[in-house]
């Protein structure tokens, strides 16, 4: 017998097949693919999802004794705020969630690029500041009325006469370093006397002299050490009111130069809207600053020392404004992303800034929100931490990395209405530089913008 000849298959019968076939292959594949990307969100169902493309560092409330470089950054116990910040290499399963939940929140990982994500309705909290949080993070929240003892009265007109007396021309000079350049005086010369005035309007510069004697701790005496620097062992309490009069005239934080517009060309800090009031009906509302370190465009430390003082002189007159001069107060977020160490200022610029806060804003800040500091970012945080009064340093809380539980506490020390997208809320205000820097008028010289290095050493 001879061999049966194999049949040659017929080539579109074939192709016929494999198009049958391909269905099956496309939707085992999406199967398997469902399939593993469910494995991976139960395993991580757990773990705080991020809108950062990056493993972030972990923030412990109790920090270990450590040597070499570490250990300089360390603040004394005895004078540690509520907060210690410690670097800790994050678990290896949360790392690889973290980074799951960032490719699905969209955001590509290149640097410079927007870590933005659109929360859902069930991570946005309610609009309506929380009672709880309220009081737990009281030092964001000014009542527009403060009832000020009778002591501490009297302490107060003595101070305005001491000043007034002691400091050449007082009246002339304060008039011409309002907050904000002409937004607000620095100093109110006539004491109101209307049946809404509060008990410091009714004095001559109470508002102002109140926050000075309040850092100071009411001194019976009138003497105290403060500013810190300049009166280690105690100076009269007017020292303190004439030596800011002088920063002002010399430095004029009111004011901006060409390089300070090239420092903050990206917006890595600017004021921005306003906290809610303590209680309803009241204009009582902080300011707000946003500190975006990881947008800093490197020109000189000189410069975003400036950028810094600038904002917080807007933040300041904002406030009063807003208030009709009863507060003058800011909260400050601050968001490292994107923060390297080739964007760090140096010791000594940090140290002037420090000082310039301390001695010439006292009593301005309400609270100092920190997140995504990352390890560059916790290393400066270590450094001023170190040069902070333990008041300031008191009021510096870090957000919880959890999106929900950070939301709720940004909408209700920021407000709602101000809580950004780039950390989750949906105000999607976008800084412009030109826009921010507009007027002329208040525009210095890159050279002027110096001269108090020289005119007052003292903050060189």
């Amino acid at each position: 017998m001879g061999r049966r000849r194999k049949q040659k298959e017929d080539p579109e019968k074939s192709s016929s097949k494999s198009a049958e076939l391909l269905p099956a292959f496309l939707l085992g594949g999406l199967v398997v693919s469902i399939a593993i990307v469910f494995r991976i969100y139960w395993a991580c169902k757990d773990v705080p999802s991020s809108p950062l493309m990056e493993c972030p560092t972990i923030i412990s409330e109790k920090e270990t004794k450590k040597g070499g470089l570490a250990g300089l950054f360390k603040p004394k116990a005895a004078t540690d705020g509520p907060i210690e910040l410690e670097l800790a290499t994050p678990n290896p399963k949360d790392c690889a969630c973290r980074f799951f939940f960032g490719y699905f929140n969209g955001n590509s990982g290149r640097e410079g690029a927007p870590n933005t994500c659109i929360p859902s309705q069930k991570q946005i909290a309610s609009k309506k500041p929380s009672k709880e949080l309220m009081e737990k993070y009281k030092v964001a929240f000014t009542s527009e009325r403060i009832t000020v003892p009778k002591d501490h009265q009297q302490l107060i007109v003595k101070l305005a006469e001491q000043t007034e007396k002691q400091v050449p021309d007082w009246e002339e000079r304060t008039n011409k370093v309002q907050w904000g350049g002409s937004t607000w005086p620095w100093y109110m010369s006539q004491p109101k006397s209307t049946g809404d005035s509060t008990d410091l309007e009714k004095l001559r510069g109470g508002n102002l002299f109140f926050s000075y004697l309040r850092i100071m701790k009411w001194p019976k005496t009138l003497s105290a050490q403060f500013p810190f620097k300049l009166c280690p062992k105690g100076c009269d309490s007017e020292v303190a009111l004439g030596h800011t009069l002088e920063w002002r005239e010399k430095f004029k934080p009111w004011m901006y130069s060409p390089a300070v517009l090239k420092e903050n060309e990206k917006g890595f800090v600017f004021f921005h809207g306003f906290s809610d009031p303590k209680e309803e009906g009241e204009n009582s509302s902080h300011a707000i600053v946003w500190i975006r370190g990881g947008l800093r465009n490197k020109v000189a430390d000189t410069a975003q020392t400036r950028a810094y003082v600038n904002t917080l002189e807007r933040a300041v007159a904002a406030s009063y404004a807003r208030s009709n001069g009863r507060v003058g107060k800011f909260n400050v977020v601050l968001d490292g992303t994107g923060f390297a160490f080739r964007l760090m200022p140096s010791l000594n610029s940090v140290k002037a800034f420090v000082t310039m806060l301390q001695d010439h804003f006292p009593d301005k800040l309400g609270i100092i929100l920190m997140t995504n500091l990352g390890s560059v970012g916790e290393m400066l945080a270590k450094m001023m931490l170190k040069l902070l009064s333990e008041e300031v340093r008191n009021k510096i809380i870090v957000l919880p990395h959890d999106p929900q539980e950070r939301q709720a506490i940004l909408n209700t020390v920021v407000s709602y209405d101000y809580s950004p997208t780039w950390l989750g809320g949906t105000d999607t205000y976008e800084f412009n530089a030109k826009e921010y820097y507009a007027d002329p008028e208040l525009m210095l010289s890159d050279k002027e913008a110096l001269e108090y290095l020289e005119t007052m050493p003292y903050h060189a």
